[in-house]
């Protein structure tokens, strides 16, 4: 478990436990690997906006960020930041398991609705063996103050490409 993400959540006083699953990578192959409901596993992408700021998107993780919504909420246009770049904010996490609380490590996070309405919240622990599980009132007290809306889509299920 990331050491950055421990303080915060101890600081914060927001009880959790953490889930061990087998080695999986990326927020899908984790909830999968636990046992965990997909619809209840938040991710984190990492997002540079247009005057060079960085910033953390929580969603759902089987949706992918809509870049023009996200664009509108936000009143910068945004690009995904590079993964080799990742280890400056995320040097006490492995590649790819990056905890959905960037204000852990100085983000501004902004968190989609649906999110928001999850009973139970799953992420990333900053490792690829271990998930955090919090109740949604617990999530929704940290994410209080961040910007919030509807900026996820669901993929397509027809597109040969999201299957891909």
């Amino acid at each position: 478990m990331s050491t950055r993400l421990k303080q915060y959540l101890d600081q914060h006083h927001i009880p959790y436990e953490k889930v061990r699953h087998v080695y999986a990578e990326g927020a899908t192959q984790s909830a999968i690997a636990s046992h965990v409901p997909l619809a209840q596993m938040a991710k984190a992408v990492i997002l540079e906006q247009d005057d060079g700021k960085s910033i953390m998107a929580v969603l759902p993780a089987a949706d992918k960020v809509d870049l023009q919504r996200l664009n509108y909420l936000i009143h910068h246009e945004v690009q995904l930041t590079p993964e080799h770049t990742l280890g400056k904010w995320f040097d006490d996490c492995d590649p790819g398991a990056i905890p959905a609380l960037g204000e852990a490590y100085s983000l501004d996070t902004l968190v989609d609705d649906e999110v928001l309405h999850m009973a139970d919240v799953y992420m990333e622990s900053g490792d690829h063996r271990d998930l955090i599980h919090m109740k949604g009132d617990d999530f929704r007290r940290l994410a209080s103050h961040w910007q919030h809306g509807q900026f996820s889509i669901k993929p397509d299920p027809w597109s040969r490409v999201e299957r891909m």
